[in-house]
C-alpha cells in the first residue's frame, strides 16, 4: 500500500511538470516554431485566419514544433495534441468550434484538432484531409504549401459549413458539394482580398505604394534608463506623405540603462499568457476529436 502511494504521489508530481512543458503561444493564428512556412504562406494563413475569426468567431491556430518529446509528449501525439489545445484554450468557451492544425517536423507527424463542438463526422473530413492534402505535400518536402493547403482545406470543409448550420462534406464528393466549396473558397478569398486591398490603399490619395519602418518604443524609466516593449511601425504614403503609425507589442520587454547597456529581458506581460500581440484564446476545448497522419 506504501509503495503504491508513494507511485501515485509521484505522478501526481509530474502532471504539473508535464504542463509546464507545453509551449506558450506567441499568435492565435500562426505558431510556427519550426519554421517551417515560407514569409508569404505565413502572412497569407495569418490573414485568413484573422478574417475567419472576425466573420464567424471561429478560432483557428496553425502550430509547427521539431518534435513533442520536449515539450512533454512522451504519450503520444493524440493526447499531447489535446493537451495543447485545452491549455492554450483554442476556440469559443461555450461554442467550442476551435482549430489547431499541428506539425512536428522531427517526428515526422501531423494532427488536425478539433473543438468538443464539432460532430464525429467532422472527424471523418479531418482524415480526408490530412491523407489527401497534408501527407503527401508532407512526403515531397513541400511542408509550407501542405499547411497553407490543409489549413484553407479545413476552413472549407469543416469550419464554414458548421458556421452555416450545414453538414461538413468530403473534398472528394460530387458536383453539387464542389460548387458549394468553391463558393466558401471565393468568399474567403473575397474577405483576405479585402483585407489587403484596404490596408494596402492609402485613406487620403487612394494609391498604393508604402513604404514602412519600425523602431523600438522607448519607454522612460524614472530610475534613469528605458524599457522597449513594443515597437511603433509606421506606414508612409510615397505618393502624398500620408503616415500612420502603430504599436506592435513584442514578445518580450527588455530593459536598458542610461548608457543604453542592455541589463534584463523578460516575457512581456502586456502581451497575454503565451506573447505575441493577440488578446489571446477564449477558453475553447477538445474532447481529442480530429485526425493524425505520419509520413
Amino acid at each position: 500500500m506504501r509503495r503504491l502511494l508513494a507511485v501515485l504521489i509521484l505522478l501526481a508530481g509530474l502532471l504539473p511538470a508535464a504542463a509546464q512543458d507545453l509551449p506558450q503561444w506567441e499568435s492565435t493564428t500562426v505558431n510556427d516554431f519550426a519554421g517551417l512556412l515560407t514569409p508569404e504562406d505565413a502572412d497569407a494563413l495569418d490573414a485568413a485566419l484573422s478574417d475567419l475569426r472576425d466573420e464567424t468567431g471561429v478560432e483557428g491556430t496553425v502550430v509547427t514544433l521539431t518534435d513533442r518529446a520536449r515539450h512533454g509528449g512522451a504519450d503520444g501525439l493524440e493526447a499531447f495534441a489535446t493537451r495543447l489545445f485545452n491549455h492554450w484554450g483554442v476556440g469559443d468557451a461555450q461554442r467550442n468550434n476551435g482549430f489547431m492544425l499541428l506539425v512536428l517536423t522531427n517526428d515526422r507527424e501531423a494532427r488536425i484538432e478539433l473543438g468538443r463542438g464539432y460532430q464525429n463526422d467532422a472527424d471523418i473530413i479531418a482524415q480526408d484531409i490530412t491523407r489527401g492534402t497534408l501527407l503527401p505535400a508532407f512526403r515531397d518536402g513541400r511542408m509550407s504549401q501542405g499547411i497553407r493547403n490543409g489549413t484553407q482545406d479545413i476552413i472549407t470543409h469543416i469550419v464554414l459549413p458548421t458556421t452555416r448550420g450545414e453538414a461538413v462534406r468530403r473534398p472528394d464528393e460530387p458536383l453539387a458539394p464542389k460548387i458549394i466549396g468553391f463558393g466558401i473558397w471565393a468568399a474567403i478569398m473575397a474577405l483576405i482580398g479585402r483585407h489587403v486591398w484596404r490596408r494596402n490603399r492609402c485613406p487620403q490619395c487612394g494609391k498604393r505604394d508604402f513604404t514602412t519602418s519600425r523602431s523600438p518604443h522607448r519607454e522612460e524609466l524614472p530610475e534613469g534608463g528605458y524599457r522597449v516593449s513594443s515597437d511603433d511601425v509606421t506606414r508612409t504614403c510615397r505618393h502624398c506623405g500620408w503616415s500612420d503609425t502603430r504599436q506592435r507589442t513584442n514578445r518580450n520587454s527588455i530593459w536598458y540603462g542610461a548608457d543604453g547597456t542592455r541589463i534584463r529581458s523578460e516575457r512581456n506581460s502586456r502581451s497575454g499568457p503565451g506573447g505575441g500581440g493577440s488578446s489571446g484564446f477564449s477558453g475553447g476545448s477538445s474532447r481529442g476529436g480530429g485526425a493524425s497522419g505520419r509520413w
